[in-house]
């Protein structure tokens, strides 16, 4: 990928919303309002279960990890954590620094996922 954010969302028949997220995830791509609008829409609709896959990101800011909290906090106010795969040592890194990793349930992969979502 060139750096660009680049977005999947996928919302399975459990109403789980599978979101993989690739590049930068930073507010200076155009495509981030629309990443974050489309997922805070969600939310509105009644859609708090999140799976986000991170592992196809290269750089993470403050911005993106905004959009994270956000849907976490969303989905705490539902008894809800909202789960996150990423195996990428240096967005783990960045994660643990801004104390994300202690809202989130992070998962291996969606089948994971789904099945935290289903316990």
């Amino acid at each position: 990928m060139d750096g660009r954010l680049g977005i999947k969302v996928d919302i399975n028949k459990d109403k789980i919303a599978i979101v993989k997220i690739a590049g930068e995830f930073t507010v200076f791509y155009q495509d981030f309002d629309l990443l974050y609008k489309e997922l805070i829409a969600y939310t509105k609709i009644g859609i708090f279960r999140f799976i986000l896959n991170l592992d196809g990101l290269s750089y993470i800011d403050s911005s993106g990890i905004g959009v994270i909290l956000r849907l976490a906090t969303a989905a705490s106010k539902q008894s809800l954590k909202i789960c996150v795969i990423c195996e990428q040592p240096r967005i783990l890194k960045i994660l643990g620094i801004s104390n994300v990793d202690k809202i989130v349930q992070f998962v291996k992969d969606i089948e994971e996922g789904i099945n935290y979502y289903q316990s």
